[in-house]
């Protein structure tokens, strides 16, 4: 199969140029940004490698009329528009979120279930993985974070619910169900949450970090009343937040596979957090792909 993969300048996007390679896939791997080490980074992975800016809409036609499939790794939100260039008989996965089907009624979800709509209208052979919290790689923006800081502050400050539900997906996990999604027989259903294999409370979730990062900090649990309606003020200043008091209205809720269906991953926590551990470790910027 020729495939086209947008977005693999970024860690799971080259996860997933990786694990498509292993199969014998032709690739075109595009990323957005140029820097230093990225094209060839791609090319020694034995995928073809380009620039695009998936609002090139010219480039991305042209792109994907050589291919029998692609994977857009941007979110929906990005990449959804790119579902009007697909062919009827290409399939394609896109990227969403699990929090569409958790407050589908805040703005940026209620948008994103919208885009949804119009890629499953647009595109008859695409899937949507709506993935819960990734993690796993420096960078991640979750508990890559969470890990630093625990091991730089004796304190850790658990915000909402200790007892909320959480189960988050290994990255190099959810590359896997995004390349099975492109090889299996097309059918019915088009959407589906991806997560761990089991769910974990929030507090057991930052105490299994802390023993992986090494760490000993005091985890103080923050109740969030009263909270967000003074970060919602800071933000209206203009004052940038590390947090935004969207996230922590969300605090109190679980974020586990939500939808009618769902794809449970098989990789543990503790052996993810174990190889994030490592990474960071080592000290590297970004997830080596395929390692």
């Amino acid at each position: 199969m020729k495939i086209l993969v947008a977005g693999a300048g970024a860690t799971i996007g080259r996860e997933i140029v990786c694990a498509l390679r292993s199969k014998g896939a032709e690739v075109t791997a595009t990323y957005r940004t140029s820097r230093p080490g990225i094209e060839e980074k791609l090319s020694s992975m034995g995928a073809a490698a380009m620039q695009l800016d998936l609002t090139d809409v010219i480039k991305a036609k042209a792109l994907l009329k050589d291919v029998d499939a692609a994977v857009f790794a941007p979110i929906l939100s990005v990449s959804g528009a790119l579902a009007n260039l697909l062919r009827d008989d290409q399939r394609a996965v896109f990227f969403s979120s699990n929090n569409v089907a958790i407050v589908p009624g805040t703005d940026v979800y209620a948008q994103l279930l919208e885009i949804e709509r119009a890629v499953t209208l647009a595109a008859p052979q695409a899937v949507i993985l709506r993935p819960t919290m990734i993690y796993g790689y420096p960078g991640d923006g979750n508990l890559s974070r969470l890990m630093m800081l625990m091991r730089r502050f004796s304190v850790a400050p658990l915000i909402g619910a200790s007892d909320a539900l959480q189960q988050p997906v290994y990255y190099k996990a959810l590359a896997q169900v995004a390349v099975n999604a492109l090889f299996a027989p097309p059918g019915h259903p088009r959407r589906f949450a991806v997560a761990g294999p089991q769910p974990i409370t929030k507090r057991a979730l930052f105490d299994a970090v802390a023993l992986a990062a090494g760490a000993q900090p005091l985890i103080v649990p923050l109740p969030i009343a009263g909270l967000a309606p003074i970060l919602r003020v800071i933000e209206k200043s203009g004052l940038y937040l590390p947090v935004s008091s969207d996230q922590i209205a969300r605090a109190e809720l679980d974020k586990i596979p939500a939808g009618e269906h769902a794809i449970l991953t098989d990789m543990k926590l503790e052996a993810g957090l174990a190889a994030l551990a490592a990474a960071l470790d080592a000290g590297l910027d970004e997830a080596p792909a395929g390692a």
